[in-house]
Protein backbone atom coordinates (compact mmCIF):
# COMPACT_ATOMS: atom_id res chain seq x y z
CA UNK A 1 0.00 0.00 0.00
CA UNK A 2 1.33 3.42 -0.94
CA UNK A 3 0.84 6.84 0.58
CA UNK A 4 -0.15 9.84 -1.53
CA UNK A 5 3.53 10.60 -1.96
CA UNK A 6 4.17 7.11 -3.28
CA UNK A 7 5.93 5.87 -0.12
CA UNK A 8 5.17 2.29 0.93
CA UNK A 9 3.14 2.28 4.15
CA UNK A 10 3.70 -0.14 7.02
CA UNK A 11 1.19 -1.59 9.44
CA UNK A 12 2.48 0.86 12.06
CA UNK A 13 1.88 3.79 9.69
CA UNK A 14 -1.76 2.83 9.20
CA UNK A 15 -2.26 2.11 12.92
CA UNK A 16 -0.79 5.49 13.87
CA UNK A 17 -2.97 7.31 11.34
CA UNK A 18 -6.18 5.66 12.58
CA UNK A 19 -5.29 6.23 16.25
CA UNK A 20 -4.53 9.86 15.47
CA UNK A 21 -7.85 10.28 13.66
CA UNK A 22 -9.96 8.42 16.24
CA UNK A 23 -8.80 8.52 19.89
CA UNK A 24 -11.12 5.60 20.75
CA UNK A 25 -9.54 3.15 18.27
CA UNK A 26 -7.37 0.33 19.66
CA UNK A 27 -5.14 -2.02 17.62
CA UNK A 28 -6.13 -5.64 18.36
CA UNK A 29 -5.61 -9.26 17.32
CA UNK A 30 -2.90 -10.23 14.85
CA UNK A 31 -2.01 -6.58 14.27
CA UNK A 32 -1.39 -6.03 18.00
CA UNK A 33 0.62 -9.27 18.09
CA UNK A 34 2.86 -8.25 15.19
CA UNK A 35 3.38 -4.75 16.56
CA UNK A 36 4.47 -6.25 19.91
CA UNK A 37 6.87 -8.72 18.23
CA UNK A 38 5.02 -11.91 19.13
CA UNK A 39 6.44 -15.06 17.57
CA UNK A 40 3.89 -16.09 14.95
CA UNK A 41 3.61 -18.71 12.25
CA UNK A 42 4.99 -17.45 8.96
CA UNK A 43 1.77 -16.49 7.19
CA UNK A 44 0.44 -13.90 9.65
CA UNK A 45 3.84 -12.81 10.90
CA UNK A 46 4.85 -10.66 7.93
CA UNK A 47 2.22 -8.01 7.29
CA UNK A 48 1.45 -7.10 3.70
CA UNK A 49 -0.93 -4.65 2.11
CA UNK A 50 -3.30 -7.56 1.42
CA UNK A 51 -3.77 -8.04 5.18
CA UNK A 52 -6.09 -5.62 7.00
CA UNK A 53 -5.01 -3.80 10.15
CA UNK A 54 -7.27 -4.88 13.00
CA UNK A 55 -8.90 -2.32 15.30
CA UNK A 56 -11.56 -2.36 17.97
CA UNK A 57 -13.78 0.53 18.94
CA UNK A 58 -16.63 0.75 21.44
CA UNK A 59 -19.98 0.72 19.72
CA UNK A 60 -18.53 -0.69 16.54
CA UNK A 61 -17.83 1.12 13.32
CA UNK A 62 -18.89 0.48 9.76
CA UNK A 63 -16.52 0.61 6.86
CA UNK A 64 -14.25 -2.46 7.17
CA UNK A 65 -12.32 -3.03 3.96
CA UNK A 66 -9.05 -4.57 2.75
CA UNK A 67 -7.11 -1.89 4.65
CA UNK A 68 -8.86 -1.76 8.04
CA UNK A 69 -10.95 -4.39 9.83
CA UNK A 70 -13.15 -3.06 12.66
CA UNK A 71 -14.16 -5.16 15.68
CA UNK A 72 -16.16 -4.46 18.80
CA UNK A 73 -14.22 -5.93 21.73
CA UNK A 74 -15.13 -5.27 25.34
CA UNK A 75 -11.89 -3.78 26.68
CA UNK A 76 -11.31 -2.25 30.08
CA UNK A 77 -8.63 0.37 30.63
CA UNK A 78 -6.19 -2.17 32.11
CA UNK A 79 -6.22 -4.14 28.86
CA UNK A 80 -5.07 -1.23 26.67
CA UNK A 81 -1.58 0.22 26.52
CA UNK A 82 0.12 2.98 24.57
CA UNK A 83 3.29 2.48 22.56
CA UNK A 84 5.40 4.73 20.38
CA UNK A 85 6.60 3.67 16.95
CA UNK A 86 9.01 5.19 14.47
CA UNK A 87 7.07 5.60 11.25
CA UNK A 88 8.39 5.17 7.72
CA UNK A 89 10.69 8.04 6.69
CA UNK A 90 9.61 10.66 4.22
CA UNK A 91 10.62 10.13 0.56
CA UNK A 92 13.40 12.67 1.06
CA UNK A 93 14.84 10.48 3.80
CA UNK A 94 13.90 12.70 6.74
CA UNK A 95 12.61 10.85 9.81
CA UNK A 96 9.12 11.42 11.14
CA UNK A 97 8.59 11.89 14.89
CA UNK A 98 7.56 8.91 17.00
CA UNK A 99 3.84 8.19 16.73
CA UNK A 100 1.57 7.17 19.60
CA UNK A 101 -0.51 4.03 19.08
CA UNK A 102 -3.05 2.39 21.40
CA UNK A 103 -3.14 -1.39 21.39
CA UNK A 104 -4.21 -4.26 23.59
CA UNK A 105 -1.78 -5.39 26.28
CA UNK A 106 0.30 -8.47 25.56
CA UNK A 107 -1.83 -10.65 27.85
CA UNK A 108 -5.09 -9.47 26.28
CA UNK A 109 -3.62 -9.89 22.80
CA UNK A 110 -2.73 -13.52 23.65
CA UNK A 111 -6.35 -14.05 24.72
CA UNK A 112 -7.71 -12.63 21.46
CA UNK A 113 -5.43 -14.76 19.31
CA UNK A 114 -7.28 -17.91 20.38
CA UNK A 115 -9.78 -17.15 17.62
CA UNK A 116 -7.07 -17.16 14.94
CA UNK A 117 -4.23 -19.48 15.97
CA UNK A 118 -3.90 -23.22 16.69
CA UNK A 119 -2.88 -24.72 20.03
CA UNK A 120 0.85 -24.87 19.30
CA UNK A 121 1.12 -21.17 18.56
CA UNK A 122 -0.92 -20.17 21.60
CA UNK A 123 1.56 -22.17 23.66
CA UNK A 124 4.58 -20.75 21.83
CA UNK A 125 3.34 -17.19 22.40
CA UNK A 126 2.60 -18.02 26.02
CA UNK A 127 6.16 -19.32 26.41
CA UNK A 128 7.43 -16.10 24.84
CA UNK A 129 5.43 -13.91 27.22
CA UNK A 130 6.42 -15.67 30.45
CA UNK A 131 10.10 -16.19 29.57
CA UNK A 132 12.53 -14.48 31.94
CA UNK A 133 14.94 -12.29 29.91
CA UNK A 134 18.57 -13.37 29.85
CA UNK A 135 20.96 -10.86 31.41
CA UNK A 136 22.81 -8.86 28.80
CA UNK A 137 20.75 -10.11 25.86
CA UNK A 138 17.69 -7.90 26.20
CA UNK A 139 18.52 -4.35 27.10
CA UNK A 140 16.17 -2.56 29.46
CA UNK A 141 14.12 -5.61 30.45
CA UNK A 142 14.63 -7.87 33.45
CA UNK A 143 11.08 -9.17 34.01
CA UNK A 144 8.89 -11.34 31.77
CA UNK A 145 6.25 -9.64 29.66
CA UNK A 146 3.53 -11.48 31.59
CA UNK A 147 3.11 -13.92 34.45
CA UNK A 148 1.31 -17.23 34.27
CA UNK A 149 -1.32 -15.81 36.60
CA UNK A 150 -1.93 -12.78 34.36
CA UNK A 151 -2.58 -15.09 31.43
CA UNK A 152 -4.80 -17.32 33.55
CA UNK A 153 -7.01 -14.39 34.48
CA UNK A 154 -7.68 -13.80 30.78
CA UNK A 155 -8.76 -17.36 29.95
CA UNK A 156 -12.29 -16.12 29.43
CA UNK A 157 -14.83 -15.66 26.68
CA UNK A 158 -15.82 -17.87 23.77
CA UNK A 159 -12.39 -19.49 23.51
CA UNK A 160 -11.75 -19.93 27.24
CA UNK A 161 -11.35 -23.71 26.97
CA UNK A 162 -8.71 -23.40 24.23
CA UNK A 163 -6.85 -20.78 26.26
CA UNK A 164 -6.87 -22.97 29.39
CA UNK A 165 -5.58 -25.95 27.40
CA UNK A 166 -2.78 -23.82 25.98
CA UNK A 167 -1.85 -22.41 29.37
CA UNK A 168 -1.51 -25.93 30.76
CA UNK A 169 1.33 -26.44 28.25
CA UNK A 170 3.04 -23.06 28.75
CA UNK A 171 6.39 -23.28 30.53
CA UNK A 172 8.93 -20.73 31.70
CA UNK A 173 12.25 -21.21 29.93
CA UNK A 174 11.62 -21.88 26.23
CA UNK A 175 13.59 -19.39 24.13
CA UNK A 176 11.89 -19.75 20.75
CA UNK A 177 8.89 -21.34 18.99
CA UNK A 178 11.11 -24.19 17.77
CA UNK A 179 12.06 -24.95 21.37
CA UNK A 180 8.37 -25.00 22.27
CA UNK A 181 7.70 -27.35 19.35
CA UNK A 182 10.48 -29.70 20.46
CA UNK A 183 9.46 -29.59 24.12
CA UNK A 184 5.89 -30.56 23.27
CA UNK A 185 7.10 -33.31 20.92
CA UNK A 186 9.29 -34.76 23.69
CA UNK A 187 6.26 -34.87 25.99
CA UNK A 188 3.99 -36.53 23.41
CA UNK A 189 6.67 -39.16 22.75
CA UNK A 190 6.93 -40.04 26.44
CA UNK A 191 10.50 -38.81 26.87
CA UNK A 192 11.56 -37.57 30.31
CA UNK A 193 10.70 -33.94 31.01
CA UNK A 194 13.75 -31.74 30.34
CA UNK A 195 14.83 -28.64 32.20
CA UNK A 196 14.81 -25.54 30.00
CA UNK A 197 17.71 -23.13 29.55
CA UNK A 198 19.26 -23.61 32.99
CA UNK A 199 23.02 -23.89 33.71
CA UNK A 200 24.79 -27.14 32.95
CA UNK A 201 26.62 -28.33 36.07
CA UNK A 202 29.72 -30.47 35.55
CA UNK A 203 30.90 -33.32 37.74
CA UNK A 204 33.14 -30.77 39.40
CA UNK A 205 30.12 -28.75 40.49
CA UNK A 206 31.04 -25.81 38.25
CA UNK A 207 28.20 -24.03 36.42
CA UNK A 208 28.68 -23.72 32.67
CA UNK A 209 26.53 -22.57 29.71
CA UNK A 210 22.74 -22.92 29.52
CA UNK A 211 21.63 -25.47 26.90
CA UNK A 212 18.11 -25.35 25.46
CA UNK A 213 17.18 -28.67 27.10
CA UNK A 214 18.85 -30.62 29.91
CA UNK A 215 18.29 -34.01 31.49
CA UNK A 216 20.65 -33.80 34.52
CA UNK A 217 19.86 -37.34 35.64
CA UNK A 218 21.31 -38.69 32.38
CA UNK A 219 23.80 -35.87 31.73
CA UNK A 220 22.31 -35.25 28.29
CA UNK A 221 21.69 -31.79 26.86
CA UNK A 222 20.21 -30.59 23.56
CA UNK A 223 20.90 -27.43 21.58
CA UNK A 224 18.71 -26.37 18.68
CA UNK A 225 20.81 -24.62 16.02
CA UNK A 226 18.75 -22.68 13.54
CA UNK A 227 18.44 -19.47 11.60
CA UNK A 228 15.84 -16.86 12.32
CA UNK A 229 15.05 -14.34 14.99
CA UNK A 230 16.76 -13.70 18.27
CA UNK A 231 18.58 -16.67 19.65
CA UNK A 232 18.30 -18.53 16.35
CA UNK A 233 20.35 -16.00 14.42
CA UNK A 234 24.00 -16.18 13.54
CA UNK A 235 24.83 -19.87 13.69
CA UNK A 236 26.54 -19.74 10.28
CA UNK A 237 28.92 -17.04 11.49
CA UNK A 238 32.47 -18.46 11.71
CA UNK A 239 33.02 -17.08 15.22
CA UNK A 240 29.71 -18.53 16.35
CA UNK A 241 30.65 -21.90 14.89
CA UNK A 242 33.89 -21.78 16.91
CA UNK A 243 31.95 -20.93 20.06
CA UNK A 244 29.51 -23.80 19.41
CA UNK A 245 32.39 -26.27 19.01
CA UNK A 246 34.10 -25.04 22.17
CA UNK A 247 30.81 -25.27 24.04
CA UNK A 248 30.32 -28.89 22.96
CA UNK A 249 33.87 -29.71 24.08
CA UNK A 250 33.25 -28.12 27.47
CA UNK A 251 30.06 -30.17 27.85
CA UNK A 252 32.00 -33.37 27.05
CA UNK A 253 34.75 -32.45 29.51
CA UNK A 254 32.07 -31.92 32.15
CA UNK A 255 30.75 -35.44 31.54
CA UNK A 256 27.73 -34.47 29.45
CA UNK A 257 26.56 -35.67 26.04
CA UNK A 258 25.50 -32.71 23.89
CA UNK A 259 23.03 -33.32 21.07
CA UNK A 260 22.74 -30.68 18.36
CA UNK A 261 19.55 -30.42 16.33
CA UNK A 262 18.73 -28.26 13.33
CA UNK A 263 15.74 -27.32 11.20
CA UNK A 264 15.40 -30.63 9.31
CA UNK A 265 15.20 -32.50 12.61
CA UNK A 266 11.91 -30.79 13.49
CA UNK A 267 10.17 -31.73 10.23
CA UNK A 268 7.62 -34.54 10.05
CA UNK A 269 6.44 -33.99 13.64
CA UNK A 270 10.02 -33.88 14.93
CA UNK A 271 10.59 -37.53 13.97
CA UNK A 272 14.34 -37.14 13.49
CA UNK A 273 14.78 -35.11 16.67
CA UNK A 274 12.85 -37.67 18.70
CA UNK A 275 14.93 -40.55 17.37
CA UNK A 276 18.24 -38.77 18.05
CA UNK A 277 17.30 -37.63 21.55
CA UNK A 278 15.79 -41.01 22.46
CA UNK A 279 19.01 -42.73 21.40
CA UNK A 280 21.11 -40.28 23.43
CA UNK A 281 19.02 -40.75 26.56
CA UNK A 282 19.00 -44.52 26.14
CA UNK A 283 22.79 -44.53 25.79
CA UNK A 284 22.97 -42.75 29.14
CA UNK A 285 20.73 -45.20 30.95
CA UNK A 286 17.16 -44.03 30.37
CA UNK A 287 14.58 -46.78 29.98
CA UNK A 288 10.98 -46.08 28.89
Amino acid sequence: MLSRTGWKLTEQDIAAAICREDPAAVVVGLSAARMQSFPLSLDPESWSSSSPVHFSISGGRAGSDEVVRWHEFVLDAAQVRSARYRLAPEPDGSELPLAQVRLTTRARTWRDLAAALPHLWLVAIGDHLVRIPRPGLEQGRTEPWCTIEELRQLCTGRHAAALRRALEDVRIGAGSPRETLLRMAFARAGLPTPQLNVPLIGTDGVSRHEPDFLWPEYRVCVEYEGQGKGKLQGHNDPKQIERDIERARRAAQAGWLEVRLYSKDVGEDCASALRIVREALSARGWRP
